[in-house]
Parts: structure tokens; sequence; C-alpha cells
């Protein structure tokens, strides 16, 4: 018998149904699960964050601007920090180099055109305290993966690579942003 069931009968007093209603809701609303990292471990005085213009050290031009971008956005999104425009406003300060993107093929046309590519792109980046230059943390490896379907026409092969490149920058940023706010 379903609990629905069990409960619409007349057997069980108002107060009791009442009890296991509640028990119920406050078991689902009160678990303490949480959707993202909060950065409980960060310093609560660090309320500014500085995003740096990041390094490009690949042959795409651009990708450090769409990288600090997302990182940017991704502050925006998290209300216990704010982003500053000038670094002397800021409490800790973002840092980041675009070290690889690669770009392949992962499936192809009848016409020997590429039909599906995958794009994947390697970051460094940091996330220290100003004042104290205390790293907050870090990582050489950041690696994340795109994969896109590129249309018939050739002529929109570049707008379709660069709707990818803000996908994956905003992916960046997000799995970044989150190993920071859980200190992995």
């Amino acid at each position: 018998m379903s609990l629905w069931k069990f409960m619409k009968t007349k057997e069980l007093p108002f107060k009791i149904k009442l009890a296991l209603l509640a028990g119920l809701f406050s078991v689902v609303l009160g678990c303490g699960y949480a959707f993202a990292p909060q950065g409980e471990h960060i310093d609560a005085r660090i309320k500014r964050i500085y995003v740096e213009p990041f390094a490009n050290k690949t042959a795409q031009a651009e990708i450090e601007n769409f990288m600090r971008t997302a990182f940017i956005d991704q502050i925006l999104q998290y209300s216990r920090f704010k982003t500053v425009a000038d670094i002397e406003q800021a409490d800790a300060v973002i840092s980041g180099k675009v070290l690889n993107l690669n770009t392949t093929a992962l499936s192809y046309r009848k016409s020997i055109l590429a039909a599906e590519e995958r794009m994947t792109v390697v970051l460094e980046v940091s996330f220290r305290e100003k004042a104290s230059g205390k790293m907050l943390w870090s990582s050489r490896n950041v690696i994340a993966t795109v994969d896109y379907e590129l249309q018939d026409d050739i002529n929109l092969l570049s707008a379709t690579r660069k709707r990818a490149l803000a996908k994956l920058s905003a992916d960046t940023a997000e799995k970044a942003f989150n190993l920071m706010m859980a200190n992995f």
C-alpha cells in the first residue's frame, strides 16, 4: 500500500497524518544537500575578485578574451563574490593561461568534409589572495572539451567554431570555478 493511500484511510487520526506529512517534508527539504560548493575554505573577508587578462599560448586569436569573460560570468552568477574592474579594489585575483587548444574531426561527410568536431582546451588557472599573495587554489591542468556539428555550408565554419569556443569557455570556467570553491 502506498503512503498516500495509507494516509487517506480513516483509521489514522489527523494529528498523526499531519506529523507524517511534516516529517516527509522535513526530510526532503532539510537534507542539507547543496548543488554547488560554497567555498567555505575561503576567508569570509574575500568578497571582491579581479580576473586578470589571460595569457594565450595558442595560435587561436581571442581565446584568452573568451576565457576571461567566462570566468567573470561565473563570479557574477555566484552571490558571495563580486567582480571588480581594477586590481587595486580586489581582495583576490584569478589569473590564467590558455596552454593548448586542439580541434579534431569526430566524423566525416561523404564529401570528405568534417561533419562533427571536438574542441579541447587546457588551462593553467590560479586563485590567490591579493594582500598576502597566498595561493588559495591552482591547477596547471584544467581540461575541457566540447563537441559540435559543422554546417554543410563551409562559409559558416568560422561562426560555428566561434560559438563552440564560447561554449567551451563557459564550460571550462564553470568547471574550474567549482573546483576552486570545492578546494580540489
